[in-house]
């Protein structure tokens, strides 16, 4: 155990403590020496321990346990995980008790997998990390982030020695210097023949008709046979046989660009001896510049035939297309100025098509016109959607409360097959969000509830108004998936349960994935249902329900049956439904629509037809409306999204609701006008993009031409195929050249739109794309070994093979602190009032003198200090004595016979025995006992008990007469020996006051 001092500079306040009491001491002169003594050390205790505590002391112990962080490469490019499973137990088995251990997987980012364990137990790898990519730094840095500061720690790296991403040595060189040792053991993979699509190269801008040439650049270990495939989007437009040589290649294919539009080129080769299949497609991207065409998606066939014939006829080119055949990459909405959707249900298009579409719009800025029909808006589904969001209305009827009311029962399968289906969806979790919709399409006077059966129903919401929306939300939120099925008592359960609900509709949404049986008298229900004006629709969801059953039950209820193929159209088949049942969203009114005097679409200033029919949505609050109906709700309005704008149409284009508007002769013009509104209206900026990839990081560079000012404003929104989007500032980086970086760690593809702004308005923009075709793990075989003895020594660290070398206990020393400046504290609080006490309580001397005694360590007391210190002037006597005899010898038996009988009195007035030499000891023991020389002179040794006028008479005898001249000197050689050793003992208790 050892002390440390935190700041040592403070124990300089010592000597101004010191002075502070050694001048109090010389300015209590009348105050007595003990009591002094005892206030002078409890203030020097007090300033010592507030000093010390001051200063941070702190008591330290040696840390004898090691504490090892694993750092396991998990990327890609390791493909078994055994090999290092086997080392890890072998280093765990070689640990002491009190040794610690984690475990970090690295890949592209980096996780604990296993906290600080003194555990021998070792488990297997089975945290998630990004594997596309080798970041040891991170690893390091979360290693370092697990040791404690005080911990004899160690990182311990197991990879195959090839990270692509972070500086490596760096964060090595980090650790050492905070004491971690670093040590690293290869696991070296298998290799095989592999061929490599480096890149591909295309044209950032062509023209319609303009040929060019595609560069392709492929990297081989080995000699081989090989096929190469050219695709423009999923079209194949060239093939290529080739002989690939070891090293590097480039092949090239001539194309002729036309189709204008933003383009994606993917090639594709195929060789006769290679390993991993991943690294054999590379992407390029190209705009090539022509009339832009408008893309059409019909519900049916005929919904937006008008509208076609329109564009026609302004020289606008359209594409038709149907809904399952939407690209399903972001770059393929690219190539279209605006997008019309007619008459479309929500319930035929993926989420993950609304998603793309949206993104287009916002951040490629693609134009969006939706119009209406018995599918269109609300009535289709589109409520809480991505193309809602992206459109000027909301689906629902908003700040309208004198509408019919409806009473709705929901009953839910909760079966153990409603968690998760064939596409790994939870449907359950998809049921409740249907549920959750519906609630919210409905307004405030309306009524629902809830009812969820496997086995036998659950009331999960007692009908109610939807007042309380949160609460009714939250009781949907606590279904859960378990049990079998059987649909007949939950249907009986909704008879029941809206039999109680005062609505003027009623309708009841099944839904179900299984199967039940048909011995319940379901028509007999259904039959007394409808007699109450109660209307039932079904949704079968996936193969295994029982869709007969389903149908009959939507037929026999006079509702409607759906039939979902996975869960996730199972939220829109709920809007879609709930919407119907409403059948307030459609409003059939015959109507001149109003203009609202905004807009530059010269058609609308002319007079307008009658509107018979259309769907009733809520304007948003920063759209822009240009036609309203009477009841204020809009006909037609647009808004700008993003990068792109939105115009919305709520009556149809078939001429069913507006026959008036197919045969105005304005109809084509304002059409054209409003596709020519939702047309891109950014200008190509003067300035050049490009794109690099910079190992897990994307880069953008615009460069500007010569002598242009810098852009106000210049940013780039990236997004990724999962339509994850990132908005990146360039910054200036050199004279005329602007940068900025972006993460592209994932493979795929990654759309760039580059716009600059002015006073907060777009002004320029230009499209461009970025595809990262495989993970750098998937890249040529590399040396190891090599690279990792390049990185451990810049960084400092060590290279280990066997796993005894983790735990050997040779780390450097580290010491566990325990400060104890509060303890100090109050040991000085606590002695304070004895200070106070010392001062102002009146004590007898006595007891000063015994405290001052104690405080100085002197146990003993003054009494046997004196007593001591007599019998040590007594011993210096006796010997100054014996020196005397041994010159005058005759002298010795009266002088000892004197010593013998003056000096008892003497020493018994001391409390000490006399000392005596070898001669008189048997004498002093036995009482003064006469010696036979004693006997021969007459002389008689003094018994005891004798008095002193005995003692005088046996001096004045004639046979004593010597001895009594002897006693007579000795007596005053006494005294002068007591005087002398009362004024030693006066000048030493005086020095010691």
């Amino acid at each position: 155990m050892g002390i440390d001092v935190q700041q040592p500079w403070l124990l300089l306040l010592l000597l101004p403590a010191i002075y502070v009491v050694v001048h109090w001491w010389r300015g209590q002169k009348q105050m007595p020496v003990s009591r002094k003594s005892v206030i002078a050390a409890i203030r020097t205790a007090v300033f010592c321990l507030l000093i010390l505590a001051l200063a941070g002391i702190q008591l330290l112990y040696p840390v004898r346990a090691e504490t090892v962080v694993f750092v396991y490469d998990s990327s890609a490019s390791i493909k078994d995980e055994q090999p290092f499973l086997r080392f890890l137990r072998d280093a765990v088995a070689g640990k002491q008790k009190e040794d610690q251990y984690g475990v970090v997987a690295a890949a592209a980012n980096a996780a604990v997998d296993q906290p600080l364990t003194m555990n021998g137990q070792v488990q297997g790898v089975s945290v998630e990390v990004n594997r596309h990519a080798t970041n040891l730094a991170e690893g390091i840095r979360l290693a370092q982030a697990m040791i404690p500061s005080n911990a004899r720690g160690k990182i311990v790296l197991v990879t195959d020695g090839l990270p692509n991403q972070g500086d490596t040595a760096r964060e090595i060189k980090l650790a050492t210097e905070r004491g971690i040792a670093v040590e690293s053991v290869l696991f070296e993979q298998p290799q095989g023949d592999e061929v490599v699509l480096s890149s591909v190269q295309v044209p950032d801008q062509l023209y319609t008709g303009e040929e060019y040439t595609i560069k392709v650049d492929v990297e081989s270990t080995v000699a081989t046979r090989a096929t190469l495939r050219l695709y423009e989007g999923n079209r194949e437009v060239g093939t290529q046989t080739v002989q690939v040589e070891k090293g590097k290649n480039r092949y090239l294919f001539s194309e002729k660009a036309m189709n204008e539009g933003f383009h994606r080129y993917r090639v594709e080769i195929e060789a006769v001896r290679d390993t991993v299949q991943a690294n054999n497609q590379a992407f390029a991207y190209t705009q090539v510049t022509g009339t832009p065409s408008v893309l059409v998606v019909e519900g049916h066939p005929g919904a937006a035939k008008n509208l076609v014939n329109a564009l026609q006829a302004g020289h606008i080119r359209v594409e038709n297309k149907d809904v399952a055949l939407l690209p399903k990459e972001l770059e393929g909405y690219k190539q279209f100025a605006s997008i019309v959707l007619a008459d479309l249900s929500a319930t035929e298009m993926s989420e993950a098509d609304m998603e793309r579409i949206r993104t287009a719009v916002r951040d490629l800025g693609v134009g969006l016109i939706m119009t209406g029909g018995p599918d269109g808006f609300g009535m289709g589904g589109w409520f809480q959607t991505p193309i809602e969001e992206a459109l000027p209305v909301h689906m629902d009827l908003r700040s309208k409360e004198e509408l019919p009311t409806l009473g709705l029962i929901l009953v839910i399968d909760k079966s153990g097959s409603m968690s998760g289906d064939s596409y790994g969806l939870d449907k359950m979790e998809l049921a409740k969000e249907a549920a959750i919709r519906a609630t919210a399409m409905l307004n405030r006077q309306d009524e629902i509830g809830v009812i969820a059966f496997d086995g036998t129903p659950w009331e999960v919401v007692p009908p109610q108004n939807v007042s309380d929306v949160k609460a009714i939300q939250g009781q949907i939120g606590s279904i859960f998936a378990d049990g079998g099925t059987d649909i007949f008592p939950a249907l009986q359960m909704a008879a029941e349960r809206i039999k109680t609900m005062k609505t003027k509709r009623k309708h009841v949404i099944l839904l179900t994935d299984g199967q039940s049986g048909r011995e319940d008298n379901y028509q007999g229900l259904l039959e007394q249902m409808i007699g109450e004006n109660v209307t039932v629709s079904t949704v079968a969801v996936g193969d295994d329900s029982d869709t007969e059953l389903l149908e009959d039950i939507a037929k026999w209820g006079k509702g409607r049956y759906y039939f979902a193929t996975d869960g996730a159209s199972i939220p829109q088949i709920f809007s879609k439904e709930t919407a119907l049942a409403s059948r307030t969203f459609i409003v059939e009114k015959p109507q001149v629509p109003e203009w609202t005097g905004t807009g530059d679409w010269t058609g609308l200033r002319q007079p307008l037809p009658m509107l018979r029919a259309y769907v009733a949505t809520t304007i948003k609050q920063t759209a822009e409306p240009l036609l309203m109906s009477q009841d204020a709700d809009p006909i037609l309005s647009r808004w700008q999204y993003g990068l792109g704008r939105a115009v919305a149409w709520t009556s149809d284009l078939e001429g069913k609701w507006a026959p008036d508007w197919i045969a105005w002769p304005g109809n084509s013009r304002l059409w054209t006008d409003i596709i020519g509104w939702t047309l891109p209206q950014i200008s190509p900026g003067r300035w050049q993009v490009e794109t690099k990839l910079d190992g897990s990081e994307g880069k953008v560079s615009v460069s500007l031409p010569k002598g242009e000012k810098l852009p106000q404003e210049l940013e780039a929104v990236v997004v990724n195929r999962e339509m994850k989007r990132e908005v990146v500032r360039l910054k200036p980086v050199a004279p005329g050249m602007l940068e900025g970086r972006f993460s592209a760690s994932e493979p795929g593809s990654y759309l760039i739109q580059v716009t600059e702004k002015a006073n907060g308005q777009i002004i320029a923009g230009q499209t461009a794309g970025l595809s990262v075709s495989y993970s750098p793990e998937f890249g040529l075989p590399q040396d190891g070994a090599a690279q990792m003895e390049e990185w451990l020594a810049a960084g400092g660290g060590t290279k280990i093979a066997d796993a005894k070398e983790v735990f050997t206990g040779k780390l450097p020393a580290k010491w566990e602190t325990q400060p104890i400046g509060e303890w100090l504290l109050m040991l000085a609080a606590c002695l304070w009032p004895l200070d106070v006490a010392a001062r102002r309580l009146q004590l007898p001397e006595q007891w000063w003198a015994r405290l001052s005694g104690l405080l100085r360590r002197r146990k003993t007391g003054a009494v046997g200090t004196e007593k001591t210190e007599r019998a040590e002037v007594f011993a210096r006597l006796g010997e100054k004595r014996d020196q005397r005899f041994q010159h005058d010898p005759q002298a010795r038996p009266g002088e000892s016979d004197g010593q013998s009988v003056q000096s008892r009195p003497q020493a018994e007035r001391s409390g000490q025995a006399l000392p005596q030499s070898k001669g008189q000891g048997k004498r002093g023991a036995q009482a003064v006992r006469p010696s036979k020389d004693e006997g021969e002179h007459g002389a008689q040794a003094v018994p005891q008990g004798k008095t002193q006028a005995d003692q005088r008479k046996a001096a004045a005898s004639p046979t004593g007469k010597t001895g009594a001249s002897h006693q007579t000197g000795s007596t005053s050689g006494d005294g002068q020996q007591d005087e002398t050793i009362n004024r030693l003992l006066a000048a030493k208790k005086r020095k010691q006051r």
